[in-house]
């Protein structure tokens, strides 16, 4: 009996940037391993991992046309090129059929890249009709009604796949399209591990251990997508993937997870056990810490397993913020922790989020004067919608929308509480506390930095034919720059 051939699909997606870890297709692996338990041949296809290709700015993006510089680059810019990171969705599309599969599953990772899924689905349909194409990911869980909408997906398939796919398999009855299961989360979460890196320097994986959040911080979307109870990866299936993996060579593990820290009893001793696999091994959680769950005993018997950098989320500083957000802070314990990662020569990047709702340009300016007096360098997020977040429930506000405004990079004045111009002038202010942090610079880093302390107004590089020169950013909202550069 002739076995069902399936591919899935990581489409081509458009963005400013993109990082490895984040097209790591670790939801991908899990489906993958479910098709084959269930006996069917299968190909995974990673699209934006493939060659960028530079783009014009899409219409829906057209409000940042008076902020980007082109050929701007260095220390203090912002974004200057747009890029579909992959092939087109035509060749992408040609990609897959030439597999012959039977059925085609494309994974949308964030909801940010729905319309780049949606642009892949109607290539598909438009080449080979007959074949049925599937949605799923933690893009499609948040809002699977817009990916039927051009008619171009036969199914979406929301939640996670450990409980969705199989009986979706089984079953294969939608309502209007939309395959719904009493129980869209998994009680156990399979183990995925994805090589993000690999040459003689060794490995670069990255993972996850947990899944949900019971905490109800109104600007995250977790919950959306994998539910409020907390639950790890079975140590033992976790241990196996690694196994898989050679030995002999120096590996760095990145984890994705939200919240690492929620059974500490765990993930130690899953570091105890990663560390007598992988005697060569160090750590790192990209993702970002929640520092709450920190004490300096955690931090150093995590640096005694292995982590060299520490990413931790602040959110913001203003309590306030912090209340409406549901988000408890404590400044003073996040600067105890930042102490002590410096006393042990430990690199830290603290983020904060620009554009909550009860943002101001005080409040965000208070953020940053803050990150520059602690000893860590500055990460900012640009806060971006989310389907079915607090304040963003409604459908009917995306559907009509262009998915790649609810990408931070975007810097859409989603809660209108900041504009376009103020999100990005904290970001080229963020950017430039970190360039006070290098220690070591060239010569033209040390220029800009000169001249941004003596004038107090930001500057940047752009290209010049074949040279380049210090100019002002187009744009800069005056009241923020002058606020911070006093």
């Amino acid at each position: 009996m002739k076995r069902p051939k399936a591919t899935i699909a990581v489409p081509p997606i458009r963005d400013f940037y993109t990082t490895p870890h984040r097209l790591a297709a670790l939801g991908e692996r899990i489906v993958q391993g479910i098709l084959r338990r269930q006996g069917w041949d299968t190909t995974l296809l990673q699209f934006p991992r493939q060659k960028r290709h530079a783009l014009p700015l899409p219409p829906a993006l057209s409000h940042l046309t008076p902020y980007l510089l082109p050929g701007e680059f260095g220390p203090t810019s912002f974004f200057s090129r747009y890029h579909r990171f992959g092939p087109s969705p035509e060749k992408s599309a040609k990609i897959i059929l030439s597999q012959n599969p039977d059925v085609v599953f494309l994974s949308c990772f964030a909801f940010a890249y729905a319309d780049d899924t949606l642009d892949l689905a109607a290539q598909l349909k438009a080449q080979q009709p007959s074949v049925p194409v599937y949605a799923g990911g933690a893009g499609v869980s948040v809002l699977p009604e817009y990916f039927l909408k051009d008619g171009c997906v036969d199914a979406v398939i929301p939640g996670e796949a450990e409980t969705s796919l199989p009986m979706f398999l089984k079953e294969k009855t939608t309502a209007n399209g939309i395959y719904t299961d009493s129980a869209p989360f998994s009680a156990t979460s399979r183990a995925s591990v994805a090589t993000v890196k690999s040459n003689k320097k060794g490995l670069w994986l990255t993972t996850t251990l947990s899944r949900g959040c019971p905490l109800k911080c109104r600007f995250c979307a977790n919950h959306l997508t994998q539910g409020r109870t907390f639950r790890t990866v079975p140590l033992k299936d976790f241990i196996s993937v690694l196994m898989t993996y050679p030995r002999d060579l120096p590996v760095h593990i990145n984890f994705e997870d939200d919240n690492l820290l929620m059974d500490k009893g765990y993930f130690f001793t899953a570091l105890e056990a990663i560390r007598h696999i992988f005697p060569q091994v160090h750590f790192s959680a990209e993702n970002g810490m929640d520092y709450r769950l920190l004490d300096i005993d955690t931090v150093d018997r995590l640096v005694a397993a292995g982590f060299r950098q520490f990413n931790l989320s602040m959110a913001s500083l203003s309590q306030s913020i912090l209340e409406d957000a549901q988000r408890p802070g404590e400044p003073q314990h996040l600067q105890e922790i930042l102490q002590h990662l410096e006393s042990k020569n430990i690199p830290s990047i603290t983020y904060f989020i620009c554009g909550l709702e009860q943002d101001t340009v005080e409040t965000v300016i208070q953020n940053l004067r803050f990150l520059a007096s602690q000893p860590t360098r500055v990460g900012i997020s640009l806060f971006y919608a989310v389907p079915g977040l607090p304040g963003f429930e409604n459908p009917e506000r995306f559907m009509s929308t262009s998915s790649h405004l609810c990408a931070g990079s975007a810097a859409f004045p989603w809660s209108e509480s900041l504009t376009t111009a103020q999100m990005i002038t904290a970001f080229r202010i963020a950017r430039y506390i970190n360039l006070t942090r290098k220690k070591q610079l060239r010569s033209e880093d040390k220029a800009l930095l000169t001249r941004i302390q003596k004038e107090r107004k930001l500057y940047t590089y752009q290209k010049v034919g074949t040279g380049k020169q210090m100019v002002r950013p187009t744009n800069t909202n005056h009241t923020m720059e002058g606020a911070f550069l006093v």
